[in-house]
């Protein structure tokens, strides 16, 4: 998402909350009113790249609303409530239940899947709106409950993959991923449909959240691709799969390190 779509992601959400409040409340024209907005994303985890644009982003949307009431309305302003999750569901969870204590009932984020998931069952039951700026697991897209995501889900991000790789010739892929519920949904809509093209899909390697050192990782997927030469695949036609988030970095650093995959 780029930084002119964030901001009107954030605006949106922002003026969404206020209409949400103004419809269960009838204060007087001139009132001061403030609307409690939580945050829930990684500043200082994994992925925090799109936390901190998040934070910035809601920042200048919330300067610039706020403007704009005092303006035509008497006034009023959003209190951002920002909790750094650091990617981490347990986190998020404890978030939103503190978050839930101190009123706030509209909560932007969390971005990635496995925080959205773990929060679930605790915003549908406490009636929490969640609107994801990150998530795409198809497992998580289930009607009529407390969540709202702006990303596609994963089935239509595996459509486009697939289409792209097939189109370059690639017959054979063999996946590395990051075990959790957005990358693991990415793996299995980009199998999927690879397969229902009639193409091969190898065991891949998936790695652990946690996963730090990759040559693990890295070799095992060289040793699927040097099978597949040794039976007879063509080069040309065998691809890597990579569903990960910022630590795909790491991963590259590994890679080149490994005789086969930076050949």
């Amino acid at each position: 998402m780029n930084s002119r779509s964030l901001r009107r992601f954030v605006v949106f959400v922002l003026s969404l909350a206020a209409i949400n409040s103004v419809q269960s409340e009838q204060p007087s024209p001139h009132s001061h009113r403030e609307f409690k907005i939580g945050v829930l994303v990684s500043l200082t985890g994994s992925w925090n790249s799109l936390g901190q644009n998040t934070v910035a982003a809601l920042q200048l949307a919330n300067e610039q609303l706020r403007a704009a009431a005092k303006a035509e309305h008497g006034g009023y302003r959003f209190h951002l409530f920002v909790r750094d999750t650091q990617l981490d569901p347990a986190k998020a969870l404890a978030a939103i239940q503190d978050l839930d204590k101190r009123g706030v009932k509209i909560v932007i984020g969390p971005q990635s899947s496995a925080e959205v998931a773990m929060i679930k069952p605790y915003a549908d039951a406490h009636n929490i709106l969640v609107i994801s700026q990150g998530s795409t697991a198809s497992s998580l897209a289930v009607p009529d409950d407390n969540i709202f995501r702006f990303c596609p889900n994963d089935m239509r991000e595996a459509e486009a993959i697939v289409a792209l790789m097939w189109h370059d010739g690639i017959r054979t892929i063999v996946p590395l991923w990051r075990d959790d519920a957005g990358n693991n949904g990415l793996h299995d809509s980009v199998k999927a449909d690879f397969e229902n093209l009639g193409g091969t899909v190898t065991t891949g390697y998936q790695y652990q959240s946690t996963t730090t050192d990759f040559s693990v990782a890295t070799t095992s997927v060289a040793s699927q691709i040097t099978t597949l030469l040794v039976a007879g695949a063509d080069p040309n036609s065998v691809g890597i799969y990579l569903a990960a988030f910022d630590e795909v970095v790491s991963v590259f650093h590994s890679a080149a390190n490994n005789s086969i995959l930076s050949s």
